[in-house]
């Protein structure tokens, strides 16, 4: 995603096509999103940006054996031929549940058609991972809240400053497992970045966050009891001014004795305010996987791993 990509997402305008209006939407307790990989970024972007919000992921066949109230489902499926979402859809479709499709074609755009489902419509034509801010948007239009992604006071974080940031920490990853960990609240972030070094990067990446993994995987990482794995670790630990105290002291005391204790961290501090730390960390991890991708000599854009395992099915 270069700078006109993401200026191009920031100002998608989406449309809800079909027999739902927005309004009808807001009699509904809870919503329900079935999204897998990239196209299952947009709700986990969701809770990053309003945990109270109530709606949840599936990300798995069918639907979810619990739902409570009213309940709106919506399909996400960037390439609108997922297999784990078109069950969903034909599910919730079976069960005569409300449902929104979101887009860009394929087997869920014809079903949202012949059903007369309302749907979204995106653009096409990218990976699914570099499609998260169209997503978002979609998702968040469809629910009626386009408020919770809107323009911070002053600028959007510095694009080019961003992407640079990420070639230089891509650049410690060479040959290198990468542990992303941040507080709770920014869990999502993590994530994002373990998507994309996992899928552009092509290697493997673990997500973690505090305080949970401090009782845990904490004690895994340490060279003295895990060589010779501990070797091939690294720690990027994203520091964020806006944690809470207790958690903040937490994650400086881990970075002082894990370093101590020859565990290899390096350490990021995000921007403030929620849609800012969500553009950096977009643009930065995309940057650094496709660094550690180019080190490593594979094709950044391409996952034929998993498309031969999707073939395979």
């Amino acid at each position: 995603m270069d700078e006109k990509e993401l200026k191009d997402q920031l100002s998608f305008t989406p449309q809800l096509e079909g027999g739902l209006s927005r309004e009808d939407i807001a009699r509904y307790d809870n919503v329900i999103v079935g999204g897998m990989g990239g196209s299952g970024m947009a709700p986990r972007m969701l809770f990053f940006l309003d945990p109270t919000f109530p709606a949840w992921l599936h990300d798995d066949y069918g639907l979810p054996l619990k739902n409570e109230g009213e309940t709106l489902y919506v399909a996400i499926s960037y390439s609108g031929n997922t297999a784990e979402t078109l069950s969903f859809a034909k599910e919730a479709l079976g069960k005569k549940h409300s449902l929104i499709a979101i887009t860009s074609g394929g087997a869920l755009l014809k079903m949202a058609k012949n059903e007369n489902v309302p749907h979204i419509l995106i653009p096409s034509g990218f990976q699914a991972r570099d499609a998260t801010v169209y997503m978002l948007r979609a998702l968040l239009y469809a629910i009626n809240r386009e408020d919770l992604f809107v323009e911070p006071a002053g600028e959007f974080v510095d694009f080019q400053k961003a992407y640079e940031y990420g070639r230089e920490i891509g650049k410690e990853f060479e040959k290198k497992i990468p542990l992303i960990y941040t507080s709770k609240s920014n869990q999502t972030l993590s994530y994002i970045w373990k998507i994309m070094l996992n899928e552009t990067g092509k290697i493997p990446a673990f997500a973690n966050y505090f305080p949970e993994l401090a009782h845990n995987e904490a004690q895994g990482i340490i060279p003295e009891t895990a060589r010779p794995l501990a070797g091939n670790l690294k720690v990027l630990l994203f520091m964020d001014k806006e944690d809470g105290e207790q958690v903040s002291r937490e994650m400086k005391v881990f970075q002082e004795l894990a370093s101590s204790q020859d565990v290899d961290v390096f350490s990021a501090e995000l921007p403030s305010g929620k849609v800012s730390k969500l553009l950096f960390t977009l643009v930065a991890a995309k940057s650094a996987a496709h660094v550690v991708a180019e080190m490593h000599g594979v094709n950044a854009d391409k996952t034929p791993f998993i498309e031969l395992f999707k073939k395979s099915l």
